[in-house]
């Protein structure tokens, strides 16, 4: 969108992406093999879900179907391994026109789904010649490289300066972030141009404490905020190390892995909460006692002694929590 390519982009689940330039909409479904030697064909994308459904439920059935379908609407199957032949008449670069298909693969994908009754007064054939097939074979940290890529000048423009690899990812982490809540909610959320654009300075504000009108704000480091808590410098630079590490992984994560951690950052932020409640009514010193209280609440939490959890992400967590917030272990003078 920041390159002017979407007008608004939203998400109907984890594999369904709604994109839109302009009044046109692109209906993009997320399809990915995990096993070796598998490939997709006209057949498995038109095949119904179980024997005893209809193509109703097939991939391109659910892709055609349940929406409006105004001039310009185009329909996007993201694949992760090259298809086989018929199907790969489809496939297009990214930005780029698709080319011509054989009449006998569009009939025999407009033959496969014949029983589909679609609104607008559209038919089978007409979704058929909008239908693209965009084979993207990556990984996350291909994914990763490509979205710093992307985000770097946009971050330097509001900064006015080239920025930092470290800031511009910690960037990226937060707007991923926005993005996974968003797609993750009960109902669809839009995010337009303007409303991603803010998202992006308001990562920048906190990642960086400058804003776009020139201004500063002070920031404190992981290490600053630990050293009121007794932790020596070097000490706070291998949890700040951790941190970084872990984050990665939590970005990698998906499925029950990603809610999993996102569950743990629940929790031990709850727990943060708690001493800090502690803190401020006279319960717990401040400094190295807050610091060991919640060190100590997190370490027996009883996700961590059943397992759910190891240790050395709990710990992980905190430090990522501790970063993120204004103070922890004292109040700012």
């Amino acid at each position: 969108m920041l390159d002017g390519q979407w007008t608004s982009v939203s998400w109907e689940d984890l594999e369904d992406i709604l994109c839109y330039r302009d009044d046109a909409p692109n209906y993009r479904q997320v399809k990915t093999i995990e096993e070796a030697g598998t490939r997709h064909s006209v057949a498995s994308v038109c095949r119904p879900e179980t024997a005893q459904k209809t193509a109703e439920t097939s991939y391109l059935g659910k892709l055609f179907l349940g929406k409006p379908l105004p001039e310009g609407t185009r329909f996007t199957l993201i694949i992760n391994e090259v298809p086989l032949r018929d199907l790969y008449e489809f496939a297009v670069e990214r930005d780029r026109p698709r080319g011509s298909v054989s009449e006998s693969t569009r009939n025999a994908v407009i033959e496969r789904l014949s029983c589909l009754q679609l609104p607008d007064g559209r038919d089978v054939a007409w979704c058929v010649d909008r239908l693209d097939v965009l084979v993207v074979g990556r990984t996350i940290e291909d994914v990763e490289r490509e979205t710093l890529h992307r985000l770097a000048p946009h971050v330097g423009a509001l900064l006015g300066t080239g920025p930092m690899y470290a800031e511009v990812e910690e960037v990226m982490a937060r707007l991923v972030e926005g993005i996974a809540r968003s797609a993750r909610a009960l109902r669809a959320q839009s995010v337009s141009r303007d409303t991603f654009q803010a998202a992006l300075e308001d990562s920048v504000r906190k990642v960086t404490g400058r804003r776009s009108d020139g201004s500063t704000e002070p920031l404190m480091t992981l290490q600053e905020k630990l050293r009121p808590a007794g932790v020596s410098d070097v000490e706070a630079e291998a949890q700040h190390d951790a941190m970084l590490t872990f984050r990665r992984r939590r970005r990698a994560s998906i499925g029950t892995r990603r809610q999993q951690l996102d569950d743990l950052a629940d929790d031990v932020h709850a727990l943060c909460t708690v001493t800090m409640a502690e803190r401020r009514s006279g319960l717990i010193p401040p400094g190295p006692d807050a610091y060991q209280a919640t060190i100590l609440k997190v370490a027996q939490m009883p996700q961590v002694a059943e397992r759910t959890y190891n240790l050395v992400d709990a710990l992980a967590t905190l430090s990522d929590i501790t970063a993120r917030c204004l103070n922890r272990y004292v109040d700012a003078s």
